[in-house]
């Protein structure tokens, strides 16, 4: 009598795709003109931002202004504006319009930012996507940042998001007859007529 000795099921094979390599910090200053900042490095990704329009300027200007006046005055610490690395990790350097790091952290900031600032304050231009700006409250809310602002120019609003159990929560958002009270910057508010000025 034969036997028939069943035989062994083919193994799947699993295809591998090769991965695209992510970039990281030294990369990013490695292929980025030094005299340009109009690039951020996203996801291990240089992407290339275009200038800003005279609105957005002027509104981080007038918004930069009235900070650095408050924080000043008070010893509070230290705002920044855009142009200015912020390496929140090895594949994600952004330039944030304007950020604040506070009195007993100002260890962070050396040639550029290295780590999260306590505020961070994004002004959107046409450029800016959904999916980019999702991405980027998830490093700022993953890398310990405190306190974010989105402003948007055009429909004139600002919305305050706030950290709680290390997740960005938002708080309000604010109209140009609104104004805004400040989490990580003590005592410091303003009317948003005067960023919206026209």
């Amino acid at each position: 009598m034969n036997t028939i000795t069943p035989t062994a099921s083919p193994q799947k094979r699993i295809k591998k795709f090769p991965q695209p390599k992510l970039l990281t910090y030294n990369d990013y200053l490695r292929l980025t003109p030094a005299d340009s900042a109009n690039y951020e490095l996203q996801n291990g990704k240089i992407v290339y931002m275009p200038s800003p329009i005279f609105k957005h300027q002027e509104t981080q200007n007038l918004l930069s202004t009235y900070l650095t006046l408050h924080v000043l005055q008070h010893k509070l610490g230290k705002v920044v504006t855009a142009p200015m690395d912020t390496k929140f990790n090895e594949n994600n350097v952004f330039q944030p319009d304007i950020l604040f790091v506070q009195q007993n952290r100002l260890s962070i900031i050396n040639k550029i930012i290295e780590g999260a600032p306590d505020l961070v304050v994004e002004i959107l231009s046409p450029a800016n996507d959904a999916k980019e700006m999702s991405y980027k409250k998830y490093i700022y809310e993953t890398s310990g940042v405190k306190e974010y602002w989105i402003i948007n120019i055009e429909q004139q609003t600002l919305i305050q998001y706030l950290l709680v159990d290390n997740e960005l929560h938002r708080q309000k958002q604010l109209t140009i007859t609104d104004t805004l009270h400040a989490a990580t910057i003590p005592n410091f508010s303003i009317a948003l007529q005067a960023i919206f000025a026209e």
